[in-house]
């Protein structure tokens, strides 16, 4: 049974999001002839801190019965908030997503539509949630899919890119997003014995601990693969991070204690972080 609490936020994960929408900006920005806006560097940014707001918002709708006597401390739970506020919430928030990339232009509309419809099933649990959601690993792949098109969407606000600037290898690096925040997903979940919780099921739970670090190194692996197979500049720094990262993880296989996962934890957060920072400064100009 999955009633794990983790949740994300905006305002304490803004360097994430800021580094996020930098890095895969100043990606496609590099396969066009445009110059950096730092208004549409600012739109995109807006853009992405409402896209990831809004999914904490349908996990709080979703979980409310689950959160009424596991997590009563849940705004939600303890009714400072009502559900259909939280509603209003979200419908105003999704009429001003869409118009404000309608106004940009029709290709920039369409692509926040994909992805705003993605977000719409995941909030439905793609209509199967009964076959889902006590598979920890499927339930989050699907879900964490939704990372590529909200940051290609993002990407064209801040780009302005063209269609003919878009060729399939430009597009196929939006993959590698799905890679990273999975890594986040399945390292957020994995804990030592002492902290697992009756009823919650996590990575190290189901795995065990070995078989959860395996599992986030895999996502690590295939990022790299990506970025190799796309000729990404400055392979060898995100090679080195990697790398680093991996090392570093190894702590938590060795002694599965709780200050080595909670160490993991940390420096998985760092890694991701990292990632779209060396993204960043790799294609500034």
């Amino acid at each position: 049974m999955i009633l794990t609490k983790e949740r994300f936020h905006p305002g304490s994960y803004f360097p994430m999001i800021l580094f996020f929408s930098l890095g895969t900006g100043m990606f496609l920005l590099d396969r066009t002839s445009h110059s950096l806006s730092i208004q549409s560097a600012l739109l995109s940014f807006l853009l992405l801190t409402s896209f990831f707001f809004r999914l904490r918002l349908f996990d709080e709708i979703k979980d409310y019965a689950v959160d009424l006597q596991h997590n009563p401390s849940r705004p939600l739970a303890r009714g400072v908030l009502s559900i259909d506020q939280v509603k209003v919430t979200l419908l105003i928030l999704i009429t001003l997503e869409l118009i404000g990339t309608s106004l940009l232009g029709y290709k920039y509309f369409f692509a926040h539509l994909l992805a705003t419809s993605y977000s719409l099933l995941m909030f439905e649990e793609f209509f199967i949630g009964k076959y889902i959601r006590n598979h920890l690993t499927t339930y989050a792949l699907l879900h964490t899919f939704v990372s590529c098109l909200s940051s290609f969407s993002a990407a064209l606000v801040f780009s302005s890119a063209a269609d003919s600037e878009l060729s399939f290898q430009t597009v196929l690096f939006f993959i590698t997003p799905w890679f990273y925040f999975n890594l986040f997903e399945f390292a957020r979940k994995t804990f030592a014995a002492n902290e697992e919780r009756p009823l919650v099921d996590t990575y190290s739970s189901l795995f065990g601990p070995v078989g959860a670090w395996t599992l986030s190194m895999s996502q690590v692996v295939l990022g790299l693969t990506f970025l190799y197979f796309l000729e990404v500049k400055n392979l060898s720094m995100f090679s080195f991070l990697a790398l680093s990262y991996i090392i570093l993880s190894l702590v938590y296989v060795i002694r599965k204690n709780e200050t080595s996962a909670k160490f993991f934890r940390l420096i998985s957060g760092a890694f991701l972080i990292g990632h779209f920072m060396l993204l960043t400064f790799t294609y500034w100009r």
